[in-house]
């Protein structure tokens, strides 16, 4: 089972043949069937920080932690050994103001002293001016650069999605797939004779909402909602289960959630 390490193992860790340095560097340590990635957090203004996880140390990175709260000084995370050798880790996180960093990659046994931070690329745009924004394999918008800013920043303050920057003018969110810690929303939600969507001044607001399945994958966006409440029927969501939506309000992140469709209908 995944869990956040103890203070105690913590300190362990640190005391062992590396002098923790604080982040960039962090440490990978094997502790029997056990993995445990621990750092030291410099930063007070952190407001987001993700562990991820490759097979192949440069891409295909995937996060399996969000610490809950980024900004404390130590802390760490454990998960089971994976059944290879190549097992790669690396840290993104976020300060306030909207600056974030990767860190390089490590397996368990590299010496942590060498860590550095990946430069992070620019987001200029193609030769039209525009950004693809692509989700895992599937490209979800093309925004401008000034929106994709605006788009940028709700992603890093309201989710625990990491936000990777290719090159130029392609960025690919990697959904946070770890311990999900769910909140029903009070503006779109299930009710027995569908979705209920219910906003706040949605006639002086351009609010739009964006539908997936648990997967992640697109079923269908409503680009302007012009009228609520609004009933949307569960003949719209083919099954029964738990769907995910997005909520902005001016290309900004409102929200991020999910609901439950019963199965009777």
């Amino acid at each position: 089972m995944q869990k956040i390490v103890s203070f105690f193992i913590i300190i362990s860790i640190l005391s062992t043949s590396y002098a923790q340095d604080t982040l960039p560097h962090f440490t990978v340590t094997e502790r029997g069937t056990k993995v445990i990635i621990s750092w030291v957090n410099p930063y007070k203004t952190c407001i987001q920080l993700n562990v991820q996880r490759s097979f192949d140390s440069l891409k295909n990175f995937r996060t399996i932690f969000s610490a809950p709260s980024p900004e404390l000084p130590q802390n760490g995370y454990t998960e089971n050994k994976m059944p290879t050798n190549r097992t790669f880790y690396r840290i993104f996180y976020v300060l306030e103001g909207g600056t974030y960093f990767f860190t390089q990659s490590l397996k368990a046994g590299d010496d942590p002293r060498r860590i550095s931070l990946n430069p992070l690329r620019s987001t200029n745009g193609d030769r039209y001016g525009y950004i693809t924004i692509r989700r895992k394999d599937t490209v979800i918008n093309r925004l401008s650069v000034q929106r994709f800013r605006n788009y940028r920043d709700s992603i890093l303050y309201n989710t625990r999605d990491t936000f990777d920057v290719r090159n130029d003018s392609l960025v690919v969110i990697s959904p946070y797939e770890g311990i999900d810690y769910y909140r029903p929303s009070i503006y779109i939600y299930a009710v027995r004779d569908g979705i209920n969507i219910t906003l706040p001044n949605v006639l002086s607001r351009r609010y739009s909402v964006k539908f997936y399945e648990e997967n992640g994958t697109p079923l269908f966006t409503i680009h302007h909602l012009k009228e609520t409440p609004l009933l949307l029927d569960k003949s719209n969501f083919f099954h029964a289960g738990w769907f995910v939506f997005e909520l902005y309000e001016e290309d900004r992140l409102k929200e991020k959630s999910r609901f439950f469709l019963s199965k009777d209908f």
